[in-house]
């Protein structure tokens, strides 16, 4: 059975056909370069670059050698960022029986309000909310009445409200029409009877009363408004990196990750250039400055840390130590190669 290649950027394909078709798919836009296929790989068929070529040069992150790939999916099983795809008769290999690390990301609708953090967080925009608000109409009650006989259009009323609520119109007076007709409007949709325009009028021609505010009301009360939305994770853009879940402030967010570990960086050893800042795809470490500006030293939120690694490969003085101590969930492996991947993926981080 021949194995071809195609490579059509940002895509690298390798498909054997057969009574049995397989083809491993993958993405090398998303691909980080960390190296945890390559370290997998039982015929070592993968080549990763160094992060920080990938990240600053913009090198091509991964290839692979199609003579030598044995088309096996492990790559796919250890990858933490879903990079790799093998296809099996144009299925997904968990479809066919074979296992992959477990990664979700997991919304409770009941809880999310939409609020919309969880997007701006998202190192990979992966995370799409829209939401729907009422209208301040429909949350208050209250009556605003305006005397034209005491208006004089000055369009203070206008100005001065914060909801945007009122709009007057005053054409300029001309020779053909010295007197043009003026009027003012409540939009009483956005009104929210805080009575700022009352205060501000020069001729005490506005009169506003809020009924919710001063209980005059007669009968039920507005009903407590109810947000409603949406929100999508696009599984293309998403590693797992458990942002969303760590700033979800009602805990409607759950990721998971597929490995289990620890980050170190030795504050002693780094010189602060950067590079795994720079080459992480989490967000996970960051620059802390102090007072006056200059670099102190880099911290990790580990809780948004997928420890694939990328870091510590690129380091240039080896000031980072990433262990990757466990998987989050075993799957049931199909023979002893995959235990034997799995094995090798996990541990320190080598170069």
């Amino acid at each position: 059975m021949e194995t071809r290649k195609e490579v059509s950027d940002p895509l690298i394909r390798i498909i054997r056909e057969g009574v049995e078709e397989r083809e491993l798919v993958v993405n090398t836009a998303k691909c980080v370069a960390c190296g945890v296929c390559a370290e997998a790989c039982p015929v070592d068929a993968i080549e990763t670059t160094v992060p920080s070529a990938v990240a600053v040069k913009g090198e091509q992150p991964i290839d692979i050698d199609e003579e030598t790939c044995a088309l096996c999916g492990i790559c796919a099983f250890v990858c933490p960022y879903d990079v790799i795809e093998l296809l099996i008769d144009g299925e997904p290999m968990t479809e066919k029986g074979l296992p992959k690390l477990p990664k979700s990301v997991d919304i409770d609708e009941e809880e999310c309000i939409y609020c919309g953090l969880c997007e701006q967080t998202c190192p990979q925009d992966a995370i799409a909310v829209e939401r729907e608000v009422p209208k301040p109409g429909d949350l208050v009650m209250g009556e605003i009445e305006i005397d034209e006989e005491k208006c004089v259009y000055c369009k203070a009323c206008e100005e001065a409200c914060p909801a945007d609520a009122i709009t007057v119109t005053r054409p300029t007076p001309s020779a053909v029409d010295p007197e043009p007709e003026f009027s003012i409007e409540v939009d009483k949709d956005k009104c929210v009877y805080c009575g700022v325009c009352m205060r501000t009028c020069p001729e005490d021609a506005i009169k506003v009363g809020c009924m919710v505010c001063y209980g005059t009301t007669r009968g039920d009360l507005p009903r407590k408004g109810e947000i409603d939305g949406t929100i999508a994770v696009d599984g293309a853009r998403c590693v797992y990196c458990g942002w969303c879940d760590f700033v979800c402030p009602e805990d409607a967010i759950t990721v998971t990750k597929p490995y289990v570990g620890s980050i170190e960086v030795d504050d002693e050893t780094c010189v602060g250039c950067g590079v795994c800042v720079r080459v992480c795809p989490c967000n996970a470490l960051e620059f802390k400055r102090g007072d006056t500006g200059e670099i102190t030293e880099i911290v990790v939120n580990e809780e948004t840390c997928a420890y694939c690694g990328a870091c510590a490969k690129a380091c240039p003085v080896d000031a980072i130590t990433v262990v990757r101590e466990d998987v989050t969930a075993m799957p049931e492996l199909p023979t002893k190669a995959w235990e034997k991947a799995l094995e090798r993926v996990l541990g320190p981080v080598k170069k």
